[in-house]
């Protein structure tokens, strides 16, 4: 990158981190931190920088380490000194009649019978005032996210605590299915129903055997057939047996006829 597209970057990357992240659905840790990740994910969004890729914005801090910032391993802030007042205390709020929240089509399911819950790298349930922005946060794990309408006034006032994050963001630790208008899930396509499970399906350049064909024996392919007689002891016997033709072919004439006289007079034998 060249000064002028690293200035523009570093102006956009302080708008996100030190004046109003919410803008651009950022909800930042204790401190102002963000991961580079979630950070990468936001910034793939807005124009004129979305080129860039999360190994380019790591090493735009490490390597040009522009002095507003604060980075850390994975980790990067607007310094302290330089956030807007209160960035990061989300103060509880009585929110809208409605937010909306969106959620990853795997987890479709799980939230129409569980609703939504916080994990260990999760703190946050993110909900907005805006379709478009939970539309937008949604956009960044899934390209085709689920939104899901929430009631939050009424959850609000049954007990569950809503925190305002800047102008368009709130936050709930979690929220139960009861307080949610969720799209139904999409029904099953016929295909699927008559789909064959994955172990029953055939490998790719194998072929099938019509019924009432036989299936060759493992002889005519050329596969390899065990013996119940160690390998090591079949090919001693077929040595042998090789080794006493092979000596007699190099017998001279008159013991060959000899032998032949033998063979003779054991056929003349009465029985």
């Amino acid at each position: 990158m060249d000064k002028q597209e690293l200035k523009r970057l570093e102006k956009i990357l302080f708008a996100m981190l030190g004046r109003q992240p919410d803008a651009f659905g950022i909800v930042l840790d204790k401190g102002g931190w963000v991961s580079i990740k979630e950070l990468h994910q936001a910034l793939m969004k807005e124009s004129g920088v979305s080129h860039i890729t999360q190994r380019g914005l790591t090493q735009f801090f490490s390597l040009y380490r522009p002095e507003q910032f604060e980075w850390q391993e994975n980790y990067v802030r607007v310094k302290l000194e330089l956030q807007s007042p209160d960035l990061t205390i989300y103060k509880e709020a009585t929110p809208p009649e409605l937010l909306y929240v969106s959620i990853r089509p795997k987890a479709h399911a799980h939230v129409i019978a569980r609703g939504l819950q916080t994990s260990k790298n999760k703190k946050w349930i993110v909900l907005s005032t805006e379709k478009e922005m939970a539309l937008r946060i949604g956009r960044r794990r899934d390209k085709d996210p689920v939104i899901a309408e929430v009631m939050a006034l009424k959850s609000n006032k049954a007990g569950v605590v809503f925190r305002r994050a800047g102008k368009v963001l709130y936050l709930v630790e979690g929220l139960d299915p009861q307080w949610m208008n969720i799209p139904p899930l999409p029904p099953v396509r016929e295909k699927d129903k008559h789909r064959e499970p994955k172990s029953s399906k055939a490998k790719p350049g194998s072929k099938k055997i019509p019924k009432g064909i036989a299936a060759p024996s493992l002889e005519q392919i050329g596969a390899f057939v065990l013996r119940d007689t160690p390998s090591h002891i079949v090919s001693s016997d077929l040595d042998k047996t090789k080794k006493n033709k092979k000596s007699r072919d190099r017998d001279p004439e008159w013991k060959k006829a000899r032998r032949r006289r033998k063979r003779g007079a054991k056929n003349k034998e009465p029985t």
